[in-house]
């Protein structure tokens, strides 16, 4: 290297191998060979390694990629003793040691892995797309090389380099490992590289997203010199936390969270006009009688909602089936052959007399055909989550205006599920940012673990009880728990439901009409079952069972059961793609305006100290 190319402080060298894994983090080894300035002492480097990024614009989120696994080693005897500082949108790595210096240069060879780096990009491929050299480094870069492996070789490579925002394209070669030849940076300069891989080499690459500004600090610092009395009083509160949280919520479980019973009614009796029953909590199961229908006016997806208190997928997707039955629209599956999974649903004009929607009803319906009276499910995919919450939330303000909960079961559960992990993270963070810094705060107080450590796990402990018990704070009224009963005599009738006991004549009208219900049970086999019986003893008399109309599917054979059948495989879809969410945040260093130098995530810069 010319002379006149040497600076006064400066990387000789820098080898970066970043090693992609399947499930989507990234293994980093940095050899480095550092030049210090000419006659001073110095006690190591560090390294600036970039963990927060921003996210589509966000001014609220950003996307994480969790720092673990720091590893240092140095070839050349150099001090490695590891320092982790927070330091903005950045891990500080401190290398070396406060009581030793080192002149001249030396060699170091750091690891580190950076979890959910990996990005989706959506057409069958996926991305590492790293920063080898941060934009924000502060020194020259010489000799400096990248290679990039993974589950599967890399099939297109490309490298950036200069300063942010530089396209200036540098030598890259795919393949089972991709190599990257970067020119000589000087400060401020940086260098990116780009591996692209098949998309089915790696598993959830979902983004780490996290609430708050990308460059926020979460450290927090403790001053030494407090007595033992304090680390006393910290291990007794670590003590007492778990303590006081099992006995305050057991007292709650017990005093609020037991189902309310009509004390001397039969099971599934509510009291009529102008009578008083007296109320009881608690208490064994009651035992309930066969019912043969469902309990009048509740529609399946509230039965599913009374039974286990949450207004799950299974209840939304039965309810869509139930309007269908109604005669609200109709389903048919896809005959594409690329599309043989989707669905199509039409609108139809309900029958004259038919009962009003329920809130919830209603805005599923309107969502489900916004702009058209036809739509295939595969359409609502990464865009209907806002409207299945809202529809969950509407199903919960539903069963609570009827009087079957005083409060909704969700936010009866979340509010001390949130309590729990609130005090969960509040163990965890008084043990990640307290205890390096409390060790002198409590170096000379005896005990024979930091006082940190108690108070953490002590915090830790009443998040889990809290978080344990808090699920079992929704509790059903007296009302709530005789529609219970009501739901459960039914789910009994439909569980041995005999086919000699179906008239031919309502078969295809019964079948239609319990089929949702039958979903929310799981026993949309069995039901089905019984009415390919009814069926067939049909037959065998002469007598023709016709097919729902609302089902716009193959009626042969398999008749009942293909139906059920059919709409088991509906549910299951409905449900995946309702859930479904935009992937990857992460843009392409191939395309969307190319990729430049200092765009790509994670990354790394340096200096000493």
């Amino acid at each position: 290297m010319p002379a006149a190319l040497v600076a006064e402080e400066q990387a000789d060298r820098l080898h970066t191998s970043i090693e992609a894994q399947p499930d989507g983090s990234v293994l980093v080894t940095e050899e480095i060979t550092w030049r210090f300035p000419d006659g001073e002492d110095r006690h190591g480097i560090y390294r600036l390694v970039r963990v927060r990024a921003g996210y589509r614009d966000s001014d609220t989120q950003y996307r994480y990629y969790e720092l673990s696994g720091i590893e240092v080693s140095s070839p050349s005897g150099a001090p490695t003793d590891i320092t982790v500082e927070d330091y903005g949108a950045d891990r500080r790595i401190r290398i070396g040691s406060p009581s030793e210096t080192v002149r001249g240069t030396a060699r170091y060879v750091v690891r580190y892995r950076l979890a959910h780096l990996v990005n989706d990009i959506g057409d069958g491929t996926a991305e590492v797309y790293y920063d080898v050299v941060s934009t924000a480094n502060g020194f020259p870069q010489r000799d400096v090389r990248a290679e990039v492996s993974g589950p599967a070789a890399v099939t297109k490579a490309a490298c950036f380099s200069g300063p942010y925002g530089s396209t200036d394209a540098c030598p890259a070669t795919p393949g089972e490992t991709a190599t990257y030849d970067v020119p000589d940076l000087g400060a401020e300069e940086g260098a990116s590289v780009v591996a692209s891989f098949p998309r089915d080499a790696f598993e959830d690459l979902t983004p780490d997203l996290r609430e708050g500004d990308v460059e926020s600090s979460d450290g927090s610092a403790v001053s030494p010199g407090v007595s033992r009395t304090v680390g006393a009083l910290t291990i007794g509160a670590g003590v007492l936390a778990p303590l006081a949280a099992g006995s305050l919520m057991g007292l709650l479980v017990w005093t609020r969270g037991r189902d309310e019973q009509y004390a001397g009614l039969t099971p599934g009796l509510s009291p009529g006009l102008g009578q008083e029953a007296a109320v009881t909590y608690g208490g064994p199961a009651p035992t309930v009688a066969v019912q043969f229908t469902p309990p009048p006016g509740v529609q399946p997806g509230l039965v599913g909602t009374i039974i286990d208190e949450d207004a799950g997928l299974t209840d939304v997707t039965a309810t869509i089936i139930d309007l269908a039955v109604r005669g609200h629209l109709t389903l048919a599956k896809e005959d594409r052959a690329l599309r043989s999974d989707d669905w199509v649903l039409t609108r139809t004009a309900p029958p004259a007399g038919s009962a009003p929607l329920a809130p919830y009803e209603q805005l599923l319906l309107d969502a489900l055909f916004a702009g058209s009276d036809r739509t295939e499910l595969s359409s609502l995919k990464n865009r209907f989550k806002p409207t299945l919450d809202a529809v969950q939330r509407l199903m919960y303000e539903e069963v609570v205006e009827r009087r079957w909960f005083r409060r909704s079961p969700e936010s009866q559960r979340s509010g001390w599920v949130s309590l729990g992990n609130v005090l969960v993270g509040l163990g965890a963070i008084t043990v990640f940012f307290l205890a390096g810094p409390a060790s002198g705060l409590f170096a000379d107080s005896g005990f024979p673990v930091s006082p940190v450590f108690v108070l953490g796990g002590g915090l830790g402990v009443a998040g889990v009880i809290t978080r344990s018990l808090g699920k079992r704070m929704a509790s059903r009224t007296a009302e709530g728990s005789a529609v219970l009963a009501q739901s459960r005599g039914f789910e009994r009738y439909l569980a041995t439901a005999e086919a000699n006991q179906i008239r031919w004549e309502e078969a295809q009208d019964l079948f239609s009409r319990f089929l949702p219900y039958a979903i929310v049970f799981g026993l949309a086999d069995r039901w089905a079952a019984v009415f390919e019986q009814v069926a067939a003893a049909a037959t065998a008399a002469g007598h023709v069972v016709s097919p729902p109309l609302w089902y716009a599917g193959s009626w042969g054979d398999g008749g009942f059961h293909d139906v059920a059948s059919s709409m088991d495989s509906f549910s299951t879809v409905a449900a995946g793609t309702f859930v479904s969410t935009p992937g990857s945040s992460g843009s392409s260093g191939f395309s969307g305006g190319g990729g430049f130098s200092g765009g790509g995530g994670g990354g790394s810069s340096g200096g000493s100290w």
